[in-house]
């Protein structure tokens, strides 16, 4: 199993895990996931939100810029550069306009996670 797929099985776990433990009065929101960085940078990736117990995931594959939108309690997301570059991948999760995580890299083949909270 390569590393984007246990990290990937590894937050589709934790975020399980955080919405079993906590189903009593979580409510489910829209989030926005905005991949940006150098323009036509290649990606791919996944992302995802649970609900109480129930989860959406897709898995894409894209350019920057790309925009994605995803409801949830709990959202996260993981890309990869699929190039060995040193573009820019900038990756934000927004709630109603307003930037609730965000993460970049510049590496060669770089990885950037994301998730909420509650």
């Amino acid at each position: 199993m390569n590393y984007r797929s246990r990290l990937f099985y590894l937050v589709v776990f934790i975020l399980l895990v955080a919405s079993t433990a906590s189903c009593g009065g979580v409510s489910v929101e829209e989030y926005t996931i905005s991949v940006s960085g150098t323009a036509g940078q290649p990606f791919n990736g996944s992302y995802m939100g649970v609900d109480s117990g129930s989860t959406n995931s897709k898995s894409i594959e894209g350019v920057v810029p790309a925009t994605y939108t995803i409801s949830g309690s709990i959202v996260s997301c993981m890309f990869q550069k699929t190039t060995d570059n040193n573009n820019l991948l900038k990756a934000q999760i927004s709630k109603k306009g307003k930037v609730v995580a965000e993460t970049e890299t510049t590496a060669a083949y770089g990885v950037v996670t994301l998730s909420t909270s509650k």
